[in-house]
């Protein structure tokens, strides 16, 4: 075995043992790898990764469910275990737990600061200051600190609750010149730093930002771009399921600001990917287990649903895990290549993110909007809009539950070009189609920061979509 990734047939070997992808009722310890892989050794065939069926995310998380309670000394999801969370969807939801070998998760931050370094994002010398989120479960902060200082970076961890204040201090005192945090965190940031003095703000050395968590709109890029001037905007993906996994350069980002996706770059050693057609969200459980044999994924370019196999994740494996994004695949730009060392450049592959599978759709007094949609008016730029949510609750005087409130909450930029707030409000209300007989069931509200949008429970990322209905 390769110490930073293991084969395809080692991950299957495991798998095919695993209760995420078989019967048997618990997963091996780490003591009982070396056993099995040297017994599928033995076998007369290789696993196929195609003879196994994809992953969703429903049926994984019945089994973690189970096993992450189940104190049977022989269930090694509890043993020697690395925890990470994945928050509620609802910003209600309880976190979900994934659990992974704590050495396996450790190399796996140090390949890909690695990476990082490799794709000239950070480079020993450089300083960084992150915010991100530690607390409730969650564990981005320590994640991210360690992937930084595996790249050769040194890393002051402000987290999220340091006063903006106090960050902008430290970031001049220390000479920090990278900044890194969730999209949102960045954003907020810049919004302090762009009060400033021109005196204090151009004290600044700041020359990167490293953003995670969820993807950048083209007015936040524009906003930041303002504030800090030329500087390199890279980015990190990952998940509680997957880990770590893929890196976006400054060099990826460029020319990006009318674009509806990120380019990451990804090692074909380190993870399989997958993509799949968006039909097969449309299959319900009994056609999955049916037809998913026969599905083939889609060749290089096409757009479609991104499927996860994890080559550093060994004792709970993850294998054809259908991740939610839209994605298609790419080859390495040349630009790209032929900055980096030709004997790990062959490896790089990359995926272009285009964000969650958004066919999902709601209806609001008789019309029926698609979330798509709605994302893409919300990236018009004349509109300036950093952040935005949309929120459907029941009218709380109304007892039958039948009147249903459409709010819209909406965080601006300051720029040039930017219609007025007046402007705007008429635009978004002829949209959603409010009218003097249903406006009192739509409330618009403008805020002047991320404090007055809903988050998740964890991570604390803000939902752009949240339904408390109760209604699907």
């Amino acid at each position: 075995m390769h110490p930073d990734y293991y084969s395809v047939s080692d991950v299957l070997a495991v798998a095919r043992l695993h209760p995420f992808y078989s019967s048997t009722t618990y997963p091996p310890t780490r003591e009982e790898l070396p056993h099995i892989l040297a017994k599928s050794k033995g076998l007369a065939t290789d696993l196929e990764l195609a003879s196994f069926p994809l992953t969703w995310k429903s049926e994984l998380y019945k089994q973690i469910t189970r096993l992450t309670v189940d104190l049977d000394p022989r269930n090694g999801y509890r043993r020697s275990t690395y925890i990470s969370t994945t928050g509620g969807g609802s910003g209600r939801g309880p976190p979900m737990i994934f659990a992974t070998d704590s050495v396996e998760n450790h190399q796996q931050r140090v390949v890909l600061g690695s990476m990082l370094k490799i794709c000239g994002i950070l480079e020993p010398g450089d300083w960084v200051l992150t915010m991100h989120n530690a607390g409730h479960l969650y564990r981005a902060l320590d994640l991210m600190t360690e992937v930084f200082e595996s790249a050769g970076a040194a890393v002051l961890c402000a987290g999220p609750d340091m006063d903006h204040k106090d960050v902008i201090d430290t970031i001049a005192e220390y000479q920090v010149n990278v900044i890194s945090g969730d999209a949102g965190q960045l954003v907020q940031l810049a919004k302090s730093i762009a009060t400033l003095p021109d005196e204090q703000r151009m004290s600044l050395r700041v020359n990167k930002l490293l953003y995670t968590s969820e993807a950048i709109t083209p007015a936040q890029r524009s906003f930041l771009a303002s504030v800090f001037g030329p500087i390199a905007l890279s980015s990190v993906i990952g998940s509680a399921e997957a880990g770590p996994w893929g890196v976006s350069s400054a060099e990826m980002t460029v020319g990006a600001a009318d674009r509806n996706y990120t380019d990451f770059i990804f090692d074909q050693r380190l993870i399989h990917l997958e993509v799949f057609p968006l039909s097969i969200e449309e299959l319900n459980e009994g056609e999955r287990n049916q037809h998913g044999h026969n599905i083939e994924p889609l060749s290089e370019g096409e757009k479609g649903l991104l499927i996860q196999t994890s080559l550093q994740r060994l004792r709970n494996p993850l294998v054809r895990y259908v991740c939610g994004d839209v994605a298609s695949l790419h080859p390495l730009p040349e630009t790209v290549q032929r900055k980096l060392p030709q004997e790990t450049s062959h490896h790089y592959k990359v995926v272009r993110i285009y964000g969650r599978d958004r066919r999902i759709s709601f209806d609001w007094y008789g019309e029926y909007f698609e979330f798509q949609v709605v994302q893409a008016l919300m990236r018009t730029e004349s509109w300036g809009v950093l952040q935005y949510q949309i929120i459907l609750r029941n009218k709380e005087e109304d007892v039958s539950g039948v009147a249903t409130v459409l709010e819209v909450r909406i965080l601006r930029g300051t720029g040039n070009g930017q219609i007025s707030e007046p402007e705007l409000t008429r635009e978004i209300r002829n949209f959603f189609m409010v009218f003097d007989f249903n406006e009192e069931l739509f409330q618009l509200t403008f805020l002047s920061n991320y404090s007055g949008f809903v988050r998740s429970t964890t991570g604390r990322k803000v939902i752009n979509f949240v339904n408390w209905t109760g209604k699907n």
